[in-house]
């Protein structure tokens, strides 16, 4: 089977376009991260470790990295 021919035009406009959600108030590309909060038990007084998925964009990046 013969390869498909592709332009150079082509192979730049596929490699720079957003991949998954836009984000609808900054225009930004949506990234999900892994967020990992330490937190003491109550009844233990041991840490704990709880993993949320939170969707990062330029509006909630400071808030989340820091």
């Amino acid at each position: 089977m013969a390869k498909k021919e592709r332009s150079f035009a082509a192979k730049v406009a596929k490699s720079t376009a957003v991949k998954g959600e836009i984000c609808p108030i900054c225009g930004g590309a949506i990234q999900p991260v892994v967020y990992i909060k330490s937190e003491r038990s109550p009844l233990t007084g041991n840490w704990r470790f709880k993993k949320n998925m939170v969707k990062v964009c330029k509006c909630n990046h400071k808030e989340i990295y820091g």
